[in-house]
């Protein structure tokens, strides 16, 4: 079973918060209200096995519907392509090259 790592969960995390940064208009108060809601998604995240890029990305928008609906143009393709990569690396862990 393929499990993201800390590491990876740590860094799609972070992406999303990174994210707020370029939000204007939200008080500090609402910015760390959301990035509170955005590190409550570690424990699902580290525990999805075999997890699917779009699966996964559509999950954080709908938990996280709110925090996504601020961003700026094009940060959801961003975020989207590091969870593809990030689920590509967490499958090429499952099935090593010399295993095939």
């Amino acid at each position: 079973m393929a499990h993201f790592s800390a590491r990876d969960v740590r860094e799609i995390l972070q992406t999303i918060e990174d994210g707020i940064t370029f939000v204007p208009n939200i008080s500090k108060l609402d910015k760390m209200k959301m990035r509170s809601q955005i590190r409550k998604q570690t424990n699902w995240l580290s525990g999805l096995t075999n997890p699917k890029a779009e699966l996964v990305f559509l999950k954080l928008q709908e938990k996280l519907s709110d925090v996504f609906r601020l961003y700026p143009y094009g940060f959801n393709e961003k975020l989207n392509k590091l969870i593809h990569k990030k689920v590509a690396d967490t499958q090429s862990k499952k099935y090593p090259e010399n295993m095939k």
